[in-house]
């Protein structure tokens, strides 16, 4: 058994899937020449040869113009179940998908309960064909801070609790606004007991992380790894035991890091942190969730039962279902013992 053949036969959860960074090429260009998108942009050629070579510090970008080809309810719920079907294949059995809704809401193409219905509609269908489950992490983008308080209206209220939201997210590079823009909306879902995630991958150092934690109080951190510049927020995210979702892909696609190699996971792993990998943009990095687990192993030094240990503790610290958990959780023991013996020949 290769280590893929192990990674890839654990049942996973992926907990921070950016759904405009995962849009299969095929479906995109079957929405966009459905909508007339190609008569509409002069350089629709030069986009859609960027799905096929993205330039790194061109990804947000070029994530906005493809997503917004996708204008109407049918078209959310196929580039959905296409999602579903590419994570089952990776044997992730649960995935938590961070939507921006004011990418699809508004400018006549759909309300909020039209998205979230479509949202729903591809997820069911992926969950009746393929056995995987997703649940929706609306978010604020950095770049649009007036529609914070739509969002956290929306992501609190009776719909989006029926409708498999579990949590509020704020993504987007950390110098488009200041992060006390989007206090009063994450002060509204803490008064909810929403559970809440912030991304904040693109910044040098850990100064945006400690404001972002002081003026916030984020439940889960994704991409914050630049904590470990600070000791003492280090000490203070350990003690609260502040959930951490990191991609190794992502660090090195921006720069942040020259060689997977030198990703600090180990560090990370050793401070005591409750650290998850994640693939957040798997169709621009052209990469998936697997590979990040081989890149720990291959490249940042993970042995065996930790690689083991940090796939678990994805599945417990995911907002699934308590029975669920329980059962992948069983099911996930199982598959780790049965080949244990193989990858820890390695090492």
């Amino acid at each position: 058994m290769t280590l893929r053949d192990f990674i890839t036969a654990l049942p996973k959860v992926e907990l921070n899937l950016q759904l405009t960074g995962a849009l299969r090429k095929d479906s995109l260009l079957l929405i966009a020449n459905q909508n007339g998108i190609p008569g509409q942009m002069d350089d629709f050629a030069r986009w859609v040869d960027m799905l096929d070579e993205p330039e790194p510090d061109r990804l947000d970008e070029i994530a906005a113009v493809a997503g917004a080809w996708v204008m109407y309810p049918e078209d959310l719920a196929l580039v959905v179940y296409d999602i579903g079907v590419a994570i089952s294949k990776q044997n992730v059995r649960y995935a938590e998908v961070a939507v921006v809704p004011s990418d699809f809401v508004g400018s006549g193409r759909m309300n909020f309960d039209a998205f979230l219905d479509a949202l729903n509609d591809g997820r069911d269908r992926a969950q009746r064909a393929w056995n995987v489950n997703m649940a929706w992490i609306l978010c604020i983008p950095r770049d649009n801070p007036r529609v914070g308080d739509d969002v956290a209206r929306w992501t609190t209220g009776s719909a989006a609790r029926q409708g498999n939201v579990i949590a509020m997210g704020l993504v987007g590079p950390e110098d488009a606004q200041p992060v006390g823009q989007f206090k009063r909306a994450f002060d509204t879902a803490r008064k909810k007991d929403l559970f809440t995630a912030v991304c904040v991958g693109s910044s040098p150092s850990a100064a945006g992380i400690r404001e972002t934690i002081d003026e916030l109080q984020p439940s889960r951190l994704v991409d914050a790894w630049r904590i470990l510049d600070d000791e003492a927020l280090l000490n203070q995210v350990v003690e609260a035991q502040t959930q951490m979702v990191v991609s190794v892909t992502q660090a090195q696609n921006s720069g942040l890091v020259k060689n997977a190699a030198d990703f600090p996971l180990k560090p990370l792993l050793e401070k005591g942190l409750p650290v998850a990998l994640s693939c957040d943009k798997p169709s621009l990095y052209c990469s998936t969730l697997v590979d990040e687990y081989i890149l720990a192993r291959e490249e940042c030094g993970i042995h065996a039962d930790e690689l083991i240990q940090l796939a678990r503790r994805a599945i417990e610290v995911s907002r699934m279902d308590a029975d669920a958990k329980a059962s992948m959780l069983r099911d996930f023991d199982f598959e780790a013992q049965s080949a244990r013996a193989t990858l820890l020949q390695g090492d």
